[in-house]
């Protein structure tokens, strides 16, 4: 990724990173669900989006919320890509929860230079999602855009990785017992007409079909 010159402050990095977060269908982000996530005041989201705005990197809109530029998008995600890659170090090299992992890479991502970055991403064989199936934005500052759907859409043999799922806790906390949780990566071996069964590391386990509809997952090849 080629340096950008423009320096900005940590805080205004943040701001940039959670209105990427925040954003759904590239409609504007609402100052109260800004503040409420930086835990902060309207008044304060409203002063600093101001302020990006000036700085070229959102577009603020009264009484709508707030929009990232071309360059406020690239800023962002130069920094969440930093972020989810020592995530995944944590997470992966030092046995951090993600809990911990997170909190210390919120850290991290503001002084971790580009050779560094590229160092790292490298050392983890490139990994495409965060511990929570988030996804990784690229070198160049691109969020690659995701091809994700239910397991049960899946072919048997197809290999993926598991997004998110959207089930109850009692049954999050039995897939993840199993090794079945967001960025891990699993296999559809078989399809019944009431249960599937896939392969997570060594071990095959069979899922009801209802439960694994609430699994969303992305192929490892999204052109089949």
């Amino acid at each position: 990724m080629t340096e950008i010159s423009f320096v900005l402050s940590e805080s205004m990095e943040m701001y940039l990173v959670n209105i990427a977060r925040l954003r759904e269908n590239d409609q504007p982000v609402p100052l109260s669900q800004l503040a409420e996530m930086l835990s902060i005041s309207p008044v304060s989201a409203n002063e600093m989006c101001r302020k990006l705005q000036d700085q070229g990197f959102a577009v603020y809109q009264p009484y709508k919320g707030v929009l990232l530029t071309p360059a406020g998008e690239q800023r962002a995600y130069y920094t969440l890509r930093r972020h989810r890659l020592w995530e995944v170090f944590l997470v992966q090299k030092l046995g951090f929860d993600y809990a911990e992992a997170h909190e210390a890479a919120c850290q991290l991502e503001h002084s971790t230079p580009n050779l560094v970055a590229d160092r790292l991403d490298a050392f983890l064989e490139y990994p495409q999602v965060n511990p929570e199936g988030e996804p990784i934005p690229r070198s160049d500052g691109v969020l690659s855009i995701r091809s994700w759907r239910p397991l049960t859409a899946l072919p048997p043999g197809k290999a993926c990785h598991v997004i998110r799922c959207d089930a109850n806790s009692a049954e999050c906390f039995f897939l993840d017992e199993h090794g079945i949780r967001p960025g891990a990566s699993l296999t559809l071996q078989a399809i019944a007409t009431d249960s599937l069964l896939v392969q997570v590391g060594e071990a095959q386990i069979s899922l009801a079909r209802s439960l694994a509809e609430s699994i969303k997952v992305e192929p490892e090849d999204i052109d089949s």
